[in-house]
C-alpha cells in the first residue's frame, strides 16, 4: 500500500479539490456538438425557449416556488 502526503487535507477537501479540477477542465464526456447545443440553449437562439420552460417547471413544482400561495386557506 502506498501512502501519499495529502498536505493535511481531509477526504472531503480532496474530493472538492478534484471536483474543482474537473470543472475547470470541462466535462470530457461532452462532445463539441453537445457544447454547441448547450451554448445555444443558454446564450443563443434557444435561450428564450429554455427560460420559458424553466419558468413553467418552477411554477408547476411546489418545491421550486409553485403551488398554492401561503395566503390562501
Amino acid at each position: 500500500m502506498q501512502i501519499r502526503d495529502n498536505g493535511g487535507m481531509t477526504k472531503g477537501e480532496q474530493l472538492l479539490d478534484e471536483f474543482r479540477r474537473q470543472r475547470r477542465a470541462g466535462d470530457p464526456s461532452l462532445s463539441e456538438e453537445d457544447r454547441a447545443i448547450l451554448i445555444r440553449i443558454t446564450m443563443g437562439d434557444l435561450a428564450d425557449e429554455f427560460a420559458d420552460s424553466l419558468a413553467a417547471i418552477s411554477e408547476a413544482d411546489p418545491f421550486l416556488g409553485g403551488g398554492p400561495d401561503e395566503d390562501e386557506d
